[in-house]
């Protein structure tokens, strides 16, 4: 559905306002009304190309939108910002009385602010920010007409568009500004208010219940906002992001893109419930395998084991971030290609695990520094050598050992020839 030269006058519901040299107008309107008036991305940029560029990036969320409006009961939208240009909208104001009750004088920003925004349906409508939101509510009213009448928060300000550049150029300038700006200053949801907060995530919910009531984690999680845990952390497993990541890689069941939407549509207290003790089964079988887990999961915070397993010497790849990660992607690969998950930690336990001992050494662990090594291309090296020394097939990760050995020799730097690769199973 996009907007149309035929459309009807709206008389709509306003509070007017200004901030800095902005005057804009926070409306009511029915979600079918911003499916045929407002438009996205073509009103922004004068280039093609660059129009393309933000319509590919539209169309890679506005399914998932789609997605949460026709699926979520409890759905909610922030205010959307639209610019407005050329037609007659007029703004009438609203007068405030309030005799006979006991609410006393209103301040004086009052008068004025309460009105009715009427737009005759020639004026030109376009999202300066919420492409995304516009993006999906067409989508979605196009597969459910019946959520038309639905209302979002919209916010009008006067722009002006890629058409009027030349007559306005200041106008068109500003306009570009706010978009900018608005988009600039945005900040993203970071992973640890997801965690905190989604009740519709599957993992974000699973993370705070095994903080909460697993005693392998119970207050021996840190809540740092990164992956990366610093050795002065005595009591920590690791941190709340990477076990989300963790319960993540292994629990998906299905492809990237389909796992990425059920996400974000609450599951059945069932299926949560399932998902919970399939990973309870998970950590129950690492720590029978893994002693330092059994050692960190009997102690108290105070104990400070997990002190003894990462230090400035090395210490054990379980209790470093990029060397936990590693494993569970391992045991994921191993999984997959039909190993019981019992069977795939047991052989994965049979691998030496200090981080500053080989294999690891020089690939995860500068030995010199005394820090860890995280770049990309040595977690994937890390991640094929592992699964290769527990028996994995290689062809599975899209390599096999001579492609192994040149990159595993290129990390060490040292001749192919020289590199040992060993089998632990």
């Amino acid at each position: 559905m996009s907007p149309n030269n035929n459309l009807q006058p709206l008389k709509l519901p306003a509070l007017r306002a200004h901030m800095g040299d902005w005057i804009y107008y926070i409306c009511l309107l029915k979600m079918r009304d911003i499916a045929s008036r407002v438009s996205i991305a073509k009103e922004i940029h004068v280039s093609e190309s660059l129009n393309d560029l933000l319509q590919r990036s539209l169309s890679d969320r506005s399914e998932d939108i789609a997605t949460y409006l026709l699926s979520q009961s409890q759905r909610f939208f922030n205010a959307l910002v639209v610019g407005i240009y050329g037609g007659s909208p007029n703004w009438y104001e609203l007068a405030v009385r309030t005799q006979g009750s006991d609410l006393g004088p209103l301040p004086e920003y009052v008068e004025g602010t309460l009105g009715i925004l009427s737009l005759d349906g020639s004026e030109k409508i376009w999202a300066i920010d919420g492409q995304h939101r516009v993006a999906g509510i067409k989508q979605a009213i196009e597969e459910d007409p019946g959520i038309g009448d639905e209302e979002v928060c919209v916010i009008f300000v006067a722009g002006v568009t890629s058409q009027h550049r030349d007559s306005d150029p200041g106008g068109y300038e500003r306009t570009r500004r706010l978009f900018t700006t608005l988009n600039r200053y945005a900040k993203p949801v970071n992973k640890t208010d997801i965690i905190a907060l989604d009740e519709d995530d599957v993992i974000a919910i699973l993370t705070r219940r095994l903080v909460e009531e697993y005693d392998l984690f119970r207050n021996k999680i840190s809540i740092r906002q990164t992956r990366s845990i610093p050795v002065v952390d005595t009591q920590s497993l690791t941190t709340i992001v990477v076990l989300y990541d963790v319960i993540d890689i292994y629990l998906r069941d299905k492809g990237a893109k389909r796992w990425k939407q059920f996400k974000t549509i609450r599951p059945s207290d069932n299926v949560i419930d399932s998902f919970y003790n399939k990973s309870i089964e998970f950590w129950h079988i690492l720590t029978e395998y893994f002693s330092p887990l059994q050692e960190f999961g009997d102690s108290e915070p105070s104990d400070k084991v997990a002190g003894k397993y990462r230090h400035n010497r090395g210490g054990h790849l379980l209790f470093r971030p990029v060397g936990l990660l590693t494993i569970v992607r391992v045991l994921r690969h191993l999984v997959d290609n039909g190993v019981q998950l019992t069977q795939a930690v047991r052989l994965v336990s049979q691998v030496p695990m200090e981080i500053s001992a080989a294999p690891w050494a020089e690939l995860l662990w500068d030995t010199a520094n005394r820090r860890m090594i995280t770049a990309p291309e040595n977690q994937k090296v890390a991640r094929w050598l592992l699964f290769y020394s527990v028996g994995g097939d290689l062809g599975r990760l899209g390599t096999n050992l001579d492609g192994l050995r040149q990159e595993y020799a290129g990390i060490l730097n040292r001749d192919p020839i020289e590199v040992e690769i060993a089998r632990y199973s």
